[in-house]
């Protein structure tokens, strides 16, 4: 895997023939459609009355992105980025007994780089490679009620993820573009064997003050 990372990355350097503006800075949002394989996930622990459940990881899910880049060159740039997803909650019937119920609502946050090659097509779209890393905490909140008994936990996972991508660039102009990507992470999240991604976005971009 190391190998191919790094593959992507002098790819990523000695690519040429872009549209993208150098020494341009830009701000950007997207919104980010997760889908993973998944064989297992997070898993609620008690004593009183003794359960030990594990619950399925998200199949889907959504989140939304901000992010800032910089161009250093008309094929080469770095973007930094923060995801925050939205919860989905899976509810667990007859767990321990016939009156129990168990809640668990899953949610991650993630932020990192990501360098940016851009290949021209025609004058106003590129094609993008991408290759990164990032942090990613995911949080489940578990919540077990049972003979009128509440009981709340909440399990934490957290792993930093290899990024490789894939998309176009449509630009509009010199400061304003539509962006599409496809992304895949490796990972080390408990229950996920592969998480994807696609993403759909714009970039606003304007002149640094130093330049």
């Amino acid at each position: 895997m190391k190998k191919l990372i790094l593959g992507a990355i002098l790819s990523c350097l000695t690519l040429t023939e872009a549209y993208a503006v150098p020494n341009r800075m830009y701000f950007g949002t997207d919104v980010a459609y997760d889908f993973n394989k998944v064989d297992g996930g997070p898993r609620f622990e008690a004593i009183n009355p003794p359960v030990n459940q594990e619950v399925r990881a998200p199949e889907s899910i959504m989140s939304a992105v901000v992010n800032a880049g910089y161009n250093f060159s008309e094929n080469f740039g770095v973007e930094a980025f923060y995801q925050i997803s939205d919860s989905k909650d899976k509810t667990y019937d007859r767990i321990a007994s016939l009156n129990s119920q168990l809640n668990a609502e899953t949610s991650y946050q993630a932020y990192g780089l990501d360098m940016i090659a851009y290949i021209k097509s025609t004058d106003k779209v590129d094609w993008l490679l991408s290759a990164g890393v990032a942090q990613y905490n995911f949080e489940t909140k578990f919540k077990y009620s049972a003979g009128g008994v509440l009981q709340k936990s909440t399990v934490k996972d957290d792993s930093i993820g290899f990024r490789l991508g894939a998309g176009l660039q449509i630009n509009f102009d010199d400061y304003i573009s539509f962006r599409a990507m496809y992304r895949y992470i490796f990972a080390d999240i408990p229950g996920i064997d592969k998480m994807q991604e696609i993403i759909v976005g714009v970039r606003i971009g304007f002149d640094p003050f130093f330049y």
